[in-house]
């Protein structure tokens, strides 16, 4: 509990030094019984997400986020486009992703897989707002 803790602080304060605005609809609005809210405030939204094996979420989109892979696991990404996309996720792995149009995720391996998802909001200082 006290590496996860951590981990959200450190996630939360690099987060912070971003100053871009993501548009989207928030991780939240996934099945509910599929993520556990970690937190939300006007800067994030972060969320634990854990999919079954063969288990796939509702069609959703996100802004730009990081996302950290809990445990291993194979997910299949379905966008509304058409196009698809595979993950092979190792435990601790972890990257930054730009904002997503509609899509459905699925977990195509034989594991349940547990990954933490931290949404950005509209960062409060906009560029040409800052003063010296």
């Amino acid at each position: 509990m006290k590496k996860n803790l951590i981990l959200i602080f450190r996630v939360f304060c690099m987060l912070l030094l971003c100053s871009f605005h993501a548009v989207g609809q928030e991780a939240k609005k996934m099945n509910s019984n599929m993520h556990r809210d970690l937190g939300d405030d006007k800067l994030i939204h972060a969320v634990e997400v854990t999919l079954e094996p063969g288990q796939k979420t509702d069609m959703h989109t996100h802004p730009a986020n990081f996302f950290y892979a809990i445990t291993d696991g194979k997910l299949m990404v379905h966008y509304k486009n058409g196009k698809d996309q595979l993950y092979d996720l190792k435990a601790g792995e972890s990257g930054v992703s730009e904002a997503e149009g509609p899509h459905v995720t699925e977990n195509i391996g034989s594991s349940t897989i547990k990954f933490l998802i931290v949404e950005l909001k509209e960062h409060p200082y906009k560029a040409g707002n800052m003063k010296k």
